[in-house]
């Protein structure tokens, strides 16, 4: 009889939530993975295909070439390696975007094609850089630059459903996003991404993407300042052109191959761009601002997130008086835990979109006229309308809503104005490497980028959200 698999049982429990000694599909035991790794092999050899063959891969960002990922190539084989990884194939059923599709309705990707762009990305940087570097920066990107590539693939890891960034404001509203920590832990603790991991970079490079993650001081600073680095990196420079393309718009158009073709490594050991370069990297801070006026901010957007906010802060509400009509063992988990690094990675892990929709469908059958309403409506596209914030027009929305039976601390809320933060970001941002190799700020190298530091923020206006048909004779602007 084949052994049962107890990967689960060597995972952390969490101290708030007994019941959550839960086994979840996307966590892998060292036996399973290299078990994994066995069968590939043996697939390949008794079909007779060669492991060393190009695998291609239809891309968002380029759909009529794609890209090929090369076993040959040190950089790309990591993707290879790590690409079929239960961790990994998870970010499939974790959405990019929170709910933009309630505007642009093909904005509904995953993360996984974000890693892979990610990791590709930065593969692709490091190919450029090495093929111009001193023979010393060239025995640094062999020794570290498959870690940095590895880093790049696995750092979304630990992003949770519902809506990646949104779901911290659903469960734990008020607590940071944690969801980086989240996963340093999995890369640790689930057994088989790190049998994974070794297979890749070799024990002694899993090691090193610790260190990598954690921003050791041992490490060369480009490693992390590739996937990290404040302003442009390989994790921004895909999410903005990948967001864009996906919700059908081109405010994240800019040029990508000039700024990869003009990244450097400066004596210090700093992620640098050369002159060249800083045109395109002027032209990325317009469409990331962009991005975030007309997508990620967008009005309707924000109501949603609200919406998802509220429902979160309802369901605990039930779930500690004992009357929530429906959670499963990692609801229950989630709803007892106080941040998401109260989570085991078991919990982490079973918490993707389809567990959190389903759930949704349940409590939209829910005895509780606030749950039943938000629920419905976030599932039926239903969002809540804005009105102007005035002493007025609040006084006289929560008479209507409380006249009709709806508590308007849920149904008549105050949307805050959002911000684009311009200054935090062009301040972290990599600087540039002049030709004679003197390294400056881009705000002191350029003046576009000084003057939109100085102007630090771009703002959208704040308003009150409430459901049009419950308030139907009051008019919305």
């Amino acid at each position: 009889m084949p052994q049962q698999d107890k990967s689960h049982e060597s995972l952390p429990v969490d101290g708030n939530a007994p019941l959550d000694a839960l086994k979840s599909p996307f966590v892998s035991s060292r036996e399973a993975q290299e078990f994994r790794a066995l069968a590939r092999e043996g697939y390949l050899t008794f079909s007779g295909k060669d492991p060393l063959n190009l695998r291609f891969m239809r891309s968002a960002i380029d759909p009529m070439h794609g890209l090929e990922l090369d076993p040959t190539d040190p950089l790309q084989r990591v993707i290879v390696e790590l690409i079929d990884t239960p961790a990994v194939q998870r970010l499939k059923y974790i959405s990019q975007l929170s709910v933009a599709s309630w505007v642009y309705p093909d904005g509904i990707h995953s993360r996984f094609g974000h890693v892979v762009g990610s990791a590709h990305l930065a593969a692709d940087i490091l190919r450029h850089i090495h093929s111009r570097a001193s023979s010393g920066v060239r025995r640094e990107i062999e020794e570290w630059g498959p870690v940095s590539v590895a880093f790049a693939m696995q750092h979304d890891d630990g992003h949770i459903a519902p809506g990646s960034h949104l779901a911290h404001k659903v469960w734990f509203d008020g607590k940071p996003d944690c969801h980086e920590e989240m996963s340093h832990r999995l890369l640790k603790q689930d057994e088989g991404l790190r049998t994974a991991l070794e297979n890749a970079l070799g024990v002694e490079g899993a090691k090193k993407l610790d260190l990598v993650v954690e921003e050791d001081v041992q490490v060369p600073r480009w490693t992390w300042q590739l996937v990290t680095a404040g302003g442009w990196n390989a994790d921004r420079g895909d999410w903005v052109r990948r967001d864009s393309h996906m919700c059908g718009v081109t405010y994240g158009a800019y040029e990508t191959p000039i700024i990869k073709k003009n990244l450097a490594i400066s004596a210090e050991g700093d992620l640098v761009i050369r002159e060249a370069g800083v045109p395109a990297l002027e032209a990325f801070f317009g469409a990331r601002a962009d991005m975030y006026r007309s997508i990620y901010h967008h009005p309707t957007c924000r109501v949603g997130e609200k919406m998802y906010a509220l429902l979160g802060r309802r369901a605990r509400d039930l779930f500690n008086k004992g009357e929530l009509n429906f959670a499963d063992e990692t609801m229950r988990s989630v709803l007892s835990a106080h941040s998401g690094m109260d989570l085991s990675v078991a919990t982490m892990m079973n918490m993707v979109e389809s567990w959190w929709q389903y759930h949704l469908i349940q409590w939209e059958r829910s005895g509780d006229k606030i749950l039943r309403e938000l629920s419905g409506r976030v599932l039926r596209r239903e969002p809540f309308k804005r009105f102007r914030h005035t002493p007025e027009v609040e006084g006289e929305l929560r008479e209507r809503a409380e006249t009709l039976g709806f508590d308007p601390e849920y149904f008549v809320v105050p949307i805050p104005p959002s911000e684009v933060n311009l200054y935090k970001d062009l301040t972290a941002a990599i600087k540039v490497q002049r030709s004679d190799g003197s390294v400056v700020s881009l705000t002191e190298y350029s003046s576009l980028m000084n003057a939109l530091s100085v102007l630090r923020s771009l703002k959208g206006q704040g308003f009150l959200a409430a459901p049009q048909d419950l308030l139907f004779n009051f008019k919305a602007h």
